[in-house]
């Protein structure tokens, strides 16, 4: 790899005493470490805890150990005290294990390398090899980290050369480019192994063949601990609203299927997009449909495996996760519930290790350079530090609030599709007044409750199933009601670009515009249709009677807001033209107000009486 060859010489010939070569690839670094010591003339030796001093190229111990014999790395380096070091590479394996707990083994591996320093700077070095390692503090100063990425896709085709004739197998030319896209992310042995298996199925490296190869790669990167290669299934039909968020990937989906074109133009690569907003909004939906919508691999980071047992390997999972998804690229970097890996950020409570992870990915978002486009997703904005929502770090932010009446008629018809039912039969209109509190997963939860009650009861899917179903459900904003208030609080005042379309008002809007001192404005909040119960209780008892009876006459005024404004009738003898409003309301609480006509004395109308004693017409 002429990448890794050309820094790993250039750091060696400036006088580095010390190169920290992370990687787990023993022998594509072998490979690398015979063509540097070639390009300079320098011998190589290797010393590793099985067997201590080996020849490097043969791997046969100069001195065979007892059974139970361990080697030591702070002898070894004793040994070479007296040697001459001129042009000679020294390779250390299993170093990690080597040093841990072995302060003897640091310090002569010190004064080894501050004898190359003074006696053969440029003419000598130290290669410790590890996949990830805390350097101590006494060498640190000494030692340069030389990352071994991942083959690039012009080393795959290199590869491919090499190992498609050893296993017998052919491919067109056209299809070089999309057989080295499936294979980005593997390491040499992989892709060989993966080969080996090919050449015994098949002889010709067709298009059939790629979902083999990337089953392959979706088990490596899986086995990696900290990412997932995610199956996506759903499409851009799928997700209901949302139409300013669907608007912008299908803008950022065309860049990336003309990166090449949008680079010459002087456009960069597209960074990515962070979606907060509800739980159950559809934040996660999107991200797989974004997948779909891209054609690209979707690669989810687990931030939780990111916190690793050993000291500083949090920092190497993250930069090994990043660097893969960078290996892999183009594709699609999922980070969900952003807000629980860096919570707290600027906090004197927060740990050493948050911290550096937090700076790492914010350097990694600032800079990168590869066709990686991320999509966070969190929940609660207010618990992400500020650098992360300057411009720069993402293209944009946008949030998914709960869907309003359009929105959930789509969704609706999303779900009867998906199971088969036909539209026309049901009054979307209707259940998605019905279910204005709800967010997408709490109409997907009734809709699949609404088919289970009319399966076991042996019945077709119907309109009364369905509305049942939703009366039984306790939504979101219901149960997180104090929760919910803060995040569209929070939501206004940052000025996040709404996700959705709105034809009016929009929640936060109405949340504003609900403690304005002109009393018009709360009037429109109070007749909105799309009105949440919580601003109507609160309007509903506003001192401006104006204000109140827009909230009373709302059709959607739910039951509990209706009993609130029954109970200011009753305790102050009340507008008798509000007692009216609320008799005739749809949603007036029936019990209720009779115990009121009858404590009162007043005379119900015919109609009335009909309506709440569910009397028969004549």
């Amino acid at each position: 790899m002429n990448e890794f060859k050309s820094e790993f010489l250039e750091h060696l010939r400036a006088g580095s005493p010390c190169l920290w070569v992370r990687t787990s690839e023993q022998l594509r670094l072998d490979q690398l470490l015979t063509a540097c010591a070639r390009a300079l003339d320098f011998r190589l030796r290797e010393w590793n805890l099985g067997d201590g001093w080996v020849d490097f190229h043969n791997k046969l111990p100069f001195i065979p150990l007892e059974r139970d014999q361990t080697p030591s790395l702070a002898q070894a380096l004793a040994d070479l005290r007296d040697e001459d070091l001129e042009n000679q590479l020294v390779v250390v394996k299993n170093v990690r294990p080597a040093l841990e707990r072995d302060p003897v083994a640091v310090a002569r591996l010190q004064l080894l390398l501050h004898r190359i320093q003074r006696q053969h700077e440029g003419r000598a070095a130290v290669v410790l090899v590890s996949e990830h390692l805390e350097i101590p503090p006494d060498i640190e100063a000494l030692t340069t980290p030389v990352p071994l990425p991942l083959p690039s896709r012009d080393d795959l085709a290199a590869l491919l050369d090499e190992l498609l004739p050893r296993h017998g197998l052919s491919m067109a030319e056209e299809m070089r480019m999309p057989v080295c896209n499936a294979c980005a992310g593997l390491t040499r042995q992989q892709v060989s192994k993966v080969m080996a298996m090919l050449g015994r199925q098949r002889k010709i490296l067709d298009h059939e063949a790629l979902p083999f190869i990337l089953r392959a790669k979706e088990t490596t990167i899986s086995g990696s601990g900290v990412l997932e290669m995610v199956k996506v299934t759903e499409t851009i039909r799928d997700v209901g609203g949302l139409d300013h968020l669907k608007d912008w990937l299908g803008e950022r989906s065309r860049l990336i299927a003309r990166i090449g074109e949008a680079e010459d133009f002087g456009i960069a690569p597209p960074k990515g997009v962070l979606i907060v907003g509800m739980p159950g909004c559809g934040k996660s939906l999107t991200a797989k449909v974004a997948a779909s919508l891209f054609n690209l691999p979707l690669l989810r980071l687990d931030i939780g495996a990111l916190l690793g047992k050993y000291v500083g390997e949090s920092e190497h999972n993250m930069r090994r996760a990043l660097t893969l998804a960078e290996t892999v690229s183009p594709c699609i970097l999922w980070m969900d519930e952003l807000e629980k890996a860096f919570a707290g950020m600027g906090n004197s409570h927060v740990s050493e290790v948050t911290t550096r992870l937090f700076g790492f990915f914010l350097t990694w978002m600032q800079e990168k350079t590869a066709a990686t486009f991320v999509i966070a997703t969190a929940n609660d904005i207010s618990m992400l530090p500020p650098e992360l929502l300057r411009k720069g770090r993402f293209d944009e932010i946008f949030y998914a609030g709960f869907p309003n009446a359009s929105e959930r008629a789509e969704i609706i018809e999303i779900q009867l599709n998906r199971a088969r039912k036909k539209v026309k039969n049901f009054d979307l209109e209707s259940l998605a007044a019905r279910c204005r509190n709800f967010t997408g997963a709490d109409i997907q939860t009734a809709f699949n409750a609404a088919l289970e009650r009319a399966f076991l009861q042996g019945e077709a899917l119907q309109q009364r199933h369905v509305e049942s179903a939703i009366d039984a459900t306790v939504p979101l904003r219901e149960t997180m009601r104090e929760k919910v208030g803060l995040y569209e609080s929070t939501f206004d005042e940052l000025k996040l670009k709404s996700a959705s379309r709105h034809d009016g008002m929009d929640i936060a809007q109405m949340v504003k515009w609900a403690e304005e001192p002109n009393h018009v404005r709360r009037e429109k909040v109070a007749r909105h249709l799309d009105c949440p119960e919580e601003i109507l209780e609160k309007l509903i008892q506003d001192h401006e009677k104006s204000v109140r009876l827009a909230a009373l006459i709302n059709p959607r005024c739910p039951e509990r807001v209706l009993a609130i404004a029954l109970n200011d009738v009753a305790r102050s003898g009340g507008d008798q033209d509000f007692l009216k409003h609320i008799i005739d309301h749809a949603n007036a609480p029936k019990d209720l107000v009779l115990d009121l006509c009858q404590k009162k004395r007043i005379q119900l109308t015919q109609q009335q009486q009909i309506k709440l004693c569910h009397l028969p017409r004549p």
